[in-house]
């Protein structure tokens, strides 16, 4: 396999091993509450109805021991190497674009900062407006506006962090890079603040059941398991984005190593 190949696909890969384990242990304790709280008030639902039956239950196309391990590493891992080679692009573009502009910044720092924007720009601040929900959280009504919603979000943010880039670099010479990264990022959170106005929010978490008399039948949805839920999910993109760019920055170091030493070879033998 070629470096290339390697500075495309690994930091994904070992990003998404990572995030899986982080989910296995932080998220799926919390997945698996959210699953048992859903049961039970669907039967709760069920005996307000009047639906004393049991009814028919249909077993699940694959176990959930299966769903919280295979099926979660695969979905994890594979999401984190299209988020790793995405990565790796976007740092050919941009190293491309700052040498043709006449600035060398040193390799590294460039992977982190552009792992860390990236992170913030497609993971962080669109869940600040719709985070993460757990099972048993949501409406079916408003789902598909929901997901409408916060990928038009994730949409706009990324765009914008484009254009903020394109500005940071195209004036950093006559304004000075501080101001010009400084300018760049508050016409992003602007750009940001007037998109988290405008966009429509949505309450979803299930509330308490009552009975006719007004009596609790089953209680709402667990506040502290939504937000323990939400943090986790939140947190571990964030360790998905930092090992990416860890580990590239890693990679593009190595490189620039190798490469010296080759260069001292050939003047040496000159």
């Amino acid at each position: 396999m070629s470096l290339s190949a390697v500075r495309h696909l690994l930091p994904g890969a070992v990003a998404g091993v990572a995030a899986f384990v982080f989910s296995r242990v932080m998220i799926e304790p919390l997945t698996g509450a959210a699953i048992d709280y859903e049961g039970e008030r669907e039967h709760a639902e069920a005996h307000l109805a009047g639906a004393h039956g049991h009814g028919h239950e249909h077993g699940e196309l694959f176990s959930r021991a299966v769903q919280e391990n295979l099926g979660a590493a695969t979905g994890i891992v594979a999401f984190a190497v299209v988020m790793g080679v995405l990565y790796a692009v976007a740092y050919q573009v941009l190293q491309a674009v700052l040498e043709r502009r006449g600035h060398r910044p040193d390799p590294v720092t460039t992977a982190l900062l552009l792992a860390a924007g990236m992170g913030l720009a497609v993971t962080v601040l669109p869940a600040l407006k719709y985070p993460a929900n757990p099972p048993g959280v949501g409406v079916d009504d408003t789902v598909a506006e929901r997901s409408s919603a916060f990928l038009t979000v994730t949409a706009v943010s990324a765009l914008a962090a484009v254009v903020a880039v394109g500005v940071a670099v195209r004036w950093a010479r006559e304004w000075g890079v501080w101001r010009a990264v400084g300018a760049a990022v508050g016409g992003y959170l602007a750009v940001m603040l007037v998109v988290f106005a405008a966009a429509p929010s949505f309450h979803e978490a299930p509330g308490p059941l009552h009975d006719a008399g007004g009596g609790l039948v089953f209680p709402g949805f667990p506040a502290e398991l939504l937000a323990d839920f939400r943090m986790y999910s939140l947190l571990n993109h964030v360790l998905l984005w930092l090992v990416i760019g860890v580990v590239f920055a890693a990679l593009v170091s190595r490189t620039r190593s190798t490469d010296a030493e080759a260069l001292g070879s050939e003047v040496a033998v000159a």
